[in-house]
């Protein structure tokens, strides 16, 4: 009777466990695949880019998600006026003076446009994990201050004020990843989105006075010794001022940590 009991028990016992691990086992799958219910559900993201913060460029991105497999992005980018970020790195003040000038005093603002569509590989999908995603580009770089200084006929130096905007179309493939934080937070990482196109633009200057034409024989020196990285330029001088025309090939890499709140 007591050898009865005991199997009894024990076959009790075994029976219970194994029925406890398997609603455990249920309830798992059930809240992991709540979890993924959750976030096919929420379509939308909206972000912001953590790292061009230092560069003072406040980047915001919407995202769409289309499926599981496409979605559409839209980012802004904007750069207050001011300094031209991180300018020094360009210029070697001993070699180029003009250049370092232009550095030193000139004042920079920026927007972006960057449409692109996003192609999730992975078996998650729906917004999350390795994605491609190319993209269009259409930015606008706005100078101020530009000063180019130049020989006087009286003697000493005269400076010459410009100001213009260049403008780039670029095309590029942006390789990256984006995580779950939690049942809304996400993490966009822009591992490296190369990109080229072209560019064109206009600086201009207009003298306060009639310059001579040694002084604009000057001018003309001043402008074409200053080497102005990346684009081609052609220059104007008049007795009235000068102006810079800018054309050429662009290109930039996009890289980056974006947060977003998923909705």
């Amino acid at each position: 009777m007591k050898k009865q009991i005991l199997l009894l028990t024990t076959f009790l016992s075994v029976t219970c466990f194994t029925h406890a691990q398997e609603l455990e086992s249920t309830d798992q799958t059930n809240n992991a695949e709540q979890s993924v219910l959750e976030y096919q559900d929420k379509k939308n993201i909206a972000k912001l880019s953590l790292t061009s913060l230092v560069f003072r460029n406040f980047q915001f991105q919407y995202e769409r998600v289309l499926n599981k497999t496409f979605s559409v992005a839209l980012s802004y980018g904007t750069i207050p006026e001011g300094g031209i970020p991180f300018g020094s790195s360009f210029v070697d003040e001993d070699e180029d003076d003009d250049l370092s000038n232009i550095v030193n005093d000139g004042k920079m603002s920026y927007s972006s446009f960057t449409p692109e569509v996003r192609i999730y590989t992975g078996k998650k999908g729906y917004g999350k994990g390795f994605y491609l995603a190319p993209f269009f580009r259409a930015s606008k770089y706005t100078f101020k201050n530009v000063n180019f200084s130049f020989d006087a006929d009286g003697g000493g130096t005269e400076t010459l004020t410009t100001s213009g905007t260049v403008k780039g179309n670029t095309f590029g493939l942006l390789f990256g990843s984006q995580f779950n934080l939690g049942s809304n937070l996400v993490l966009d990482w822009w591992i490296a989105g190369p990109h080229i196109g072209s560019s064109n633009g206009n600086l201009k200057g207009v003298s306060s006075r009639e310059l001579s034409q040694n002084e604009q024989d000057a001018l003309l020196e001043t402008l074409q010794d200053t080497d102005i990285p990346l684009v081609d330029t052609e220059y104007k001088v008049s007795k009235n001022g000068a102006e810079i025309d800018l054309d050429g090939p662009w290109a930039g890499v996009r890289a980056g940590l974006s947060i977003g709140y998923r909705f």
